[in-house]
């Protein structure tokens, strides 16, 4: 299991129910939520698919690397996705 961080905007139509619609994506994929921030609601720097703001939420998860690519997959489905990011976060190694 790697640590990843994730940031998704979301259209800022319908909100809560494209938030369900992201977390049961990540769900259905075994991915775990270890800690959600949300952002809120911010200009974005250029127009993407014609909207001018959009809902910024940021996660750290956890998931299998072949999970990350079936959600990706997932999320391009989903028209009210304008973006999302998977970083993956390196691991600190720690002398023995």
């Amino acid at each position: 299991m790697n640590r990843y961080e994730l940031t998704v905007i979301l259209r800022n139509r319908e909100l809560e129910s494209l938030k369900g619609k992201v977390d049961g994506i990540l769900k259905k994929h075994g991915v775990t939520v270890i800690n959600d921030e949300p952002w809120g609601l911010k200009r974005l720097a250029y127009m993407i698919q014609g909207e001018k703001e959009g809902y910024y939420s940021f996660m750290i998860v956890e998931s299998a690397p072949d999970a990350v690519k079936k959600v990706i997959g997932d999320f391009r489905l989903i028209s009210e996705i304008l973006r999302y990011l998977f970083v993956k976060i390196e691991q600190e190694k720690t002398a023995s």
